[in-house]
Order: C-alpha cells, then sequence, then structure tokens
C-alpha cells in the first residue's frame, strides 16, 4: 500500500507504535523531540511517548522520518540520533529510584527512535504553584525539603555513576497531586561528567544555570546541578526566578529569601545561597556534603521549634 504523505511533523491519532503503544494526541513539539499522549494496550496503561524528530533535518512520510537531504545534514542527524539513543538507555539504569521519572520502554522504528514513561496523572503544575504561593504567601521549607529529598537522593545516584542531570528547573520537577516530587529525566541534557566533549552545547534556562554552561570549555560537575538545585528551591520558597548568573556578576545582587518567606532561618538560606555562589569552588563539590549541610540545618531548624 501506498504511504501517505503527512503535512504535520505529528503521527495521527491511533498510530499504533511497536505494535502496543497507541497515539492518543500529541502534547507539544520541543527541542528535537515531538511528545505524544499514549496508551499502552498491553499493561493497559496512559503513556507519555516522545519520538526523536529534530524538525530542520527531517520530514514525515508517512510513519517514516526522512532526512532533508537538501540541507546536507545526513551526518549530524545520525550522530544526534544515536546520542538519543544511548541515553534514552542510560536511563533505564535509574528507574528503580523513586525520585526520578525514566522510561519504561525504549526502541527504534520509522527510522528513528520513541522513549515511553509512564503517565503520572495529574500533576501540580508551575502555574498552579504559583496561584498557591500567592494564596499562602509562603511554603513551608520543612515541609519542601522532606517532598525534595527523594529527588536529591536520586540525583546523587546520577552523580555516583559519573552523570550529571544539567538541566534541573522548576518545570522539570514534577510534583504529585500527594506533594510526591520526581525529577524527570530525559534524553538531551544528561552529560558525563567524567568525559571533555567541547562539541557538545548545553541547553539551559538562564535563571537556573551555573556560570559553566555558558561555555564549551565549562567545567561541569555535581557543582552544576547543585546550583541549578538551589536556585530551583529559591524559587519554591519564594515565588520568584532568581537573578541570572551573569546579571549577578554585573553586580545585580539576590534577594534575600527571608524577605520572600519567614520560614526561611538564615542558616538554612546561607546553605542555599552557598550553593548558588558563582565560582565552582565556592559552592558544595557533591551532593553528599550539601545534602549534609541542608539537612543538617533543617533537623536543627525542626528540633528547635
Amino acid at each position: 500500500m501506498e504511504k501517505t504523505f503527512y503535512s504535520s511533523d505529528y503521527l495521527p491519532e491511533r498510530t499504533l507504535l511497536k505494535e502496543r503503544y497507541e497515539i492518543c494526541n500529541e502534547l507539544n513539539q520541543t527541542g528535537d523531540r515531538i511528545i505524544y499522549e499514549g496508551k499502552d494496550r498491553i499493561l493497559r496503561i496512559e503513556v507519555i511517548i516522545q519520538e526523536f524528530y529534530p524538525v530542520e533535518l527531517v520530514y514525515r512520510f508517512g510513519e517514516n522520518l526522512r532526512i532533508d537531504a537538501y540541507k546536507g545534514r545526513t551526518e549530524k542527524l545520525c550522530i544526534r540520533r544515536e546520542r538519543f539513543c544511548k541515553e534514552a538507555k542510560v536511563l533505564e539504569r535509574f528507574k528503580k529510584l523513586d525520585g526520578l521519572v525514566t522510561p519504561i520502554d525504549f526502541f527504534e522504528a520509522n527510522n528513528t527512535a520513541y522513549t515511553i514513561m509512564r503517565h503520572l496523572g495529574e500533576t501540580i503544575t508551575l502555574g498552579k504553584l504559583s496561584k498557591i504561593m500567592r494564596e499562602y504567601k509562603m511554603i513551608d521549607v520543612i515541609v519542601l525539603l522532606e517532598c525534595l529529598l527523594p529527588v536529591m537522593n536520586g540525583i546523587a545516584a546520577l552523580h555516583r555513576a559519573g552523570i550529571i542531570h544539567c538541566g534541573i528547573k522548576p518545570d522539570r520537577i514534577i510534583i504529585l497531586n500527594d506533594s510526591t516530587m520526581k525529577l524527570l529525566l530525559d534524553t538531551g541534557t544528561l552529560r558525563k561528567f567524567s568525559i571533555k566533549d567541547t562539541s557538545l552545547s548545553v541547553i539551559f534556562d538562564q535563571h537556573y544555570a551555573p556560570l559553566e554552561v555558558y561555555s564549551t570549555k565549562g567545567e561541569l560537575g555535581p557543582w552544576t546541578d547543585i546550583y541549578a538545585l538551589c536556585a530551583t528551591i529559591y524559587y519554591y520558597l519564594s515565588g520568584d526566578n532568581p537573578v541570572e548568573v551573569i546579571e549577578r556578576i554585573s553586580g545585580k545582587k539576590l534577594k534575600n529569601l527571608s524577605e520572600y518567606n519567614t520560614s526561611v532561618f538564615p542558616e538554612l538560606e546561607n546553605v542555599i545561597l552557598k550553593g548558588m555562589s558563582v565560582d565552582i569552588k565556592d559552592r558544595y563539590q557533591s551532593m553528599e556534603e550539601f545534602c549534609e549541610a541542608l539537612y543538617g540545618v533543617a533537623n536543627e531548624i525542626r528540633d528547635f521549634n
């Protein structure tokens, strides 16, 4: 049967992948992937399907992807697809950790590749979280740190394996309705900090990015994730994006967290701001060191109260 040319980048609803995963609807197209909601017909669960689809390099013909030969980017496409596949296989190693959201399946088909994640159901969006913060003026710092502990344990496990997330920010942390927090692991952000590869650029959110990610020669390591995590905690406790590191170098200062949130004691704020130091050597060098300082202070505050 002759293939149909799709005018849309998206696969049509009811497309079946691997004779198992049914496309229900598209969610969005971001970076080099298309994200769909779908169903696993075997396990009878809802899933999130991610399709490798660098729109500037390919077009869709039927279900298959074809390379835009006129742009002469075949080699670039192969390198990026190989990286997508390698990272998807790496993520499977961490699927048993409660604080991380990882793929439950990965496969290649249609001249491209797919990852499948379990759909976690209704979550608290950043918009809803911001509304809660506006209504209640603050988030209790001790409660927040209890919810974040599985996420921090997950990040520490990544670091022990020689991997940094390199994309931590509030909208990468999923908050379920029971307040459980999970960090979304995804292809495209993970980096091996034991290997220098200056050919790889890092896509980042400037409010949550330390100085070293601005350069291909920047020294990435656990301290990179610690900065982003502390900036994320800063957001949760203040309701504001922190000042970008480039602006801080130019003299703009971070507002004290206690100005936003009276539950933040100075000792705790000092730990968070140390993790957001501009200079790498002034930050905590490992998640274990950071957690020891953070939860040590938090326990003292809890005991005092």
